[in-house]
């Protein structure tokens, strides 16, 4: 089909060339007419093949190969890369929090009920210390319940109303209270509840001192209706306590078995 008006767009071109030359040849009628109108006849059969030709078009020219992209992310940059999936594994437990620091009542003087709640208290020495329990705030001697010199720890037990003086010593709720230290398999001078600081029992208790002095007692309230037993000794001593007792030591140890 190329070819058919590729013939006639040459035919065409020697057809204008011969109009132009010599037009009474191509037009027979040409001796009447002027070379004009043949040459416009001439120009549009030229541009009609010219036309034909274009549309008819040659054969389809393949186009170029071009070599394959060597990488697919070279070309599309808009499609996001995943994120790498996590293998750590996911733990489900609640956080553990510590648990809050013990309150403690430093020396000082408290009124039980608005200074310092009603209750039994651990009172750890500083050394050597005084604790004194009283019914009202006149510094008198007939308004003490209780007081005492110790070593150690002592226990109390303070009820609303009253007055707790500390010289030297750190009060702690017993329930909050530090624990006693047994690893050495001796007790040593302090005051301990039975069940709590030691187990009911009998016990061996060595005197460290010419002045040993030991007591039971079935409460913390220090005071005289309160005592089971006591006695001063040298050397050594058998004592038998039990559970909700208090054993109070004063130059003497007591042998943990």
């Amino acid at each position: 089909m190329g070819g058919l008006f590729g013939f006639l767009s040459f035919a065409a071109f020697v057809a204008f060339i011969v109009g132009m030359v010599k037009p009474q040849i191509v037009v027979f009628w040409a001796q009447k007419k002027s070379r004009g109108p043949a040459c416009l006849y001439l120009a549009a059969t030229v541009i009609f093949s010219i036309i034909a030709g274009i549309a008819g078009g040659g054969a389809p020219v393949a186009p170029a190969a071009t070599s394959a992209p060597s990488s697919v992310s070279s070309r599309v940059v808009s499609a996001a890369s995943p994120a790498p999936e996590s293998t750590a594994p996911i733990s489900s437990a609640a956080p553990v929090s510590s648990a809050p620091e013990a309150k403690s009542y430093p020396a000082g003087m408290y009124k039980i009920g608005s200074d310092l709640p009603a209750g039994e208290y651990v009172l750890i020495s500083d050394g050597i210390s005084y604790f004194q329990i009283a019914k009202d705030s006149t510094g008198e001697l007939g308004s003490i319940i209780a007081n005492d010199n110790f070593s150690g720890q002592s226990i109390v037990t303070v009820n609303a109303g009253q007055y707790l003086t500390l010289n030297g010593a750190t009060a702690y709720a017993i329930a909050d209270a530090p624990s006693v230290e047994v690893s050495s398999g001796k007790l040593p001078d302090g005051m301990y509840k039975v069940g709590r600081d030691i187990k009911p029992g009998e016990y061996k208790v060595h005197a460290t001192n010419s002045t040993a002095y030991i007591e039971v007692a079935k409460n913390s309230t220090h005071t005289l209706d309160a005592i089971v037993s006591n006695d001063n000794f040298t050397g050594d001593k058998y004592i038998t306590i039990k559970d909700g007792q208090y054993i109070k030591l004063s130059g003497a140890e007591l042998t943990l078995g």
